[in-house]
């Protein structure tokens, strides 16, 4: 993790995680039941956590999927960008939820080992991707060497839409982080 990235201590127990119920907005229970269906958990947390926020609920929820799964960039470089992100950040929510979605878009478990790892050794364009998202969690920016790198690999759509995808997981990381939303429970 980076080192100005280390959560500071919690000195309250009265976070307020995930909401249920009434206290979210009704497409959030919806989303919730629905996502809890397809990941195999009994609830999706994140959604609970962002529906008590109920007017930023449905224009969260789109731009968050028109960034993945409905983005630009292909599906498993996505997963790759979240896990990278959830690495640096330390997120366990984050890291549970998209290894199992990863796996479903062709990550094998040497991939999600090696994005987890600080040298991730992917090269060519993934590994510029990587780098790139290294870059903005670590400084946010990207170095001169990683962006000649990103422009002979990705275009310029591809390049706004990979710094859109890692900084709304940044955020989500954080979201999880300070409301302390547990991880999903299985079925």
């Amino acid at each position: 993790m980076v080192e100005s990235m280390k959560p500071m201590p919690i000195t309250s127990s009265t976070r307020p995680g995930p909401g249920r119920g009434t206290d979210i907005a009704l497409l959030a229970r919806l989303a919730n039941r629905i996502g809890a269906q397809v990941q195999g958990t009994k609830t999706l947390n994140l959604f609970g956590a962002v529906g008590r926020a109920r007017r930023n609920f449905l224009p969260w929820l789109l731009y968050s999927g028109s960034l993945m799964p409905f983005g630009i960039l292909p599906r498993r470089q996505s997963e790759l960008v979240i896990l990278r992100v959830a690495t640096l950040r330390d997120s366990r929510y984050e890291l549970e939820h998209h290894t199992t979605m990863g796996k479903r878009f062709g990550l094998s478990d040497a991939d999600i080992e090696a994005v987890k790892r600080p040298e991730h050794g992917f090269t060519g364009r993934t590994g510029v991707i990587l780098d790139a998202t290294n870059d903005l969690i670590e400084h946010r920016q990207i170095t001169d060497e990683v962006w000649e790198r990103l422009r002979d690999h990705l275009s310029d759509k591809e390049i706004t839409a990979l710094l859109l995808l890692v900084t709304n997981y940044d955020g989500l990381a954080t979201v999880m982080d300070v409301l302390q939303v547990p991880l999903d429970e299985k079925r």
